[in-house]
């Protein structure tokens, strides 16, 4: 079982968040990992009367998620997620792959666009007690372990739409000199018609909307380290001007960056 230790990101205030829970993350098997990116285990232990607020603004990936109360398949989130901790608890998460659970879907990816359904809508029935058994596991190779058991039937072939959907995405996350659609169509070789058709199949989000949001990965990250003020973001991240940074800054997650580093 590999852990995954890259840096975590869409993590809102990470720095001083990260001290409220203990978050483990392990790569899949490679006959695994066309359909899984990555496990993830999060377990806290506040005092009896302590809450904790957990914002993050996550990649577009389905999830699957196990919690005390049941579990359920979560679909792309657009904007900020907020989860609230109390007390001593625990979540087991599945993140798959961009575009990879689209096979076992009853509707397009945009359907499921911040929402949450339940496993038998995804994945077969007759499966949710024995999966909520993982929730009292003591060990997290037995977890995954298991969850390999659970989705190994579940992974198939990645077909041609489906990488270049995949190569695509990539580009606008990892990639920080592409700031515009048309950008993105000269780096991809491919028109923005054809991308954004890939986007609605295997996504759920324009093409547009991906590169704003990871824009504001790259804000966050740098307002987080203390690296630079606003007017610095500004000219990094080519916003036309402060007041543009300010409203896509608020509009995805929730306040404006004055009062984020307060």
């Amino acid at each position: 079982m590999k852990e995954n230790t890259n840096a975590v990101s869409g993590v809102l205030h990470h720095i001083t968040s990260k001290q409220n829970y203990d978050l483990r993350r392990y790569f899949p098997e490679p006959y695994l990992a066309d359909l899984i990116e990555q496990f993830w285990i999060v377990d806290w232990d506040l005092c009896s009367t302590a809450t904790h607020i957990q914002q993050n603004l996550p990649d577009p990936n389905f999830h699957l998620v196990i919690e005390k109360g049941g579990i359920k398949v979560l679909g792309p989130v657009s904007k900020v997620y907020t989860y609230t901790m109390r007390g001593k608890g625990r979540v087991i998460g599945t993140k798959f792959n961009i575009g990879m659970l689209t096979p076992l879907l009853k509707n397009a990816p945009d359907y499921y666009l911040d929402r949450e359904c339940t496993l038998t809508e995804v994945f077969r029935a007759g499966i949710e007690k024995e999966l909520q058994t993982l929730f009292f596991m003591h060990s997290d190779a037995d977890i995954v372990d298991a969850l390999h058991t659970f989705l190994r039937d579940y992974g198939s072939p990645v077909s041609r739409s489906q990488a270049q959907a995949i190569e695509i995405f990539n580009l606008i996350k990892n990639d920080g000199t592409i700031f515009s659609v048309e950008e993105l169509s000269a780096k991809a070789d491919l028109s923005k018609r054809s991308i954004q058709r890939l986007f609605g199949k295997y996504i759920g989000l324009s093409p547009k909307w991906l590169i704003r949001k990871y824009r504001l990965h790259h804000v966050l990250q740098v307002l987080e380290n203390k690296e630079a003020n606003i007017q610095d973001v500004v000219a990094l991240l080519e916003y036309t001007d402060q007041s543009h940074l300010i409203r896509d800054f608020k509009e995805i997650i929730g306040t404006t960056p004055g009062k984020y580093t307060t």
